[in-house]
């Protein structure tokens, strides 16, 4: 019989649970750096769609008599182009509410249009002295 202090080392079985622990946590860490890039891109897109929406209700709240519209923009706000890497849409209203004021609503959505991604802002406009 061998001596039960002489034995050095690791068996196969503890090592193979071992490498199946070693892989399980591995496998996680990838799912989870995965999940936050996709996280991060949506979150990406909904504040350029935000910033895009404010600027537009800016925009329309400064002038004389705002009126609806639709455009296609980068995600700078200028243009769209061919080959712009990211493109919105942005639509916007003018709901009269009396002669001297009105609310204006501004949607963004990305192009191409993804269910539930569209940011919607909304303001108030009044007719200045």
């Amino acid at each position: 019989m061998r001596d039960p202090i002489e034995d050095h080392g690791f068996s196969l079985i503890e090592s193979l649970f071992a490498c199946a622990l070693l892989a399980t946590a591995l496998l996680s860490i990838g799912h989870l750096s995965t999940a936050a890039t996709i996280v991060l891109t949506d979150s990406r897109g909904r504040t350029e769609a935000t910033l895009l929406a404010v600027s537009k209700l800016e925009e329309l709240q400064s002038s004389a008599a705002p009126a609806g519209g639709a455009d296609r923009v980068d995600a700078r706000g200028q243009p769209a182009r061919i080959g712009s890497p990211r493109l919105f849409e942005r639509q916007w209203s003018v709901a009269p509410v009396s002669p001297e004021a009105s609310i204006l609503t501004v949607v963004v959505a990305p192009i191409p249009i993804a269910a539930g991604r569209e940011v919607r802002v909304a303001g108030g406009w009044t007719v200045t002295p």
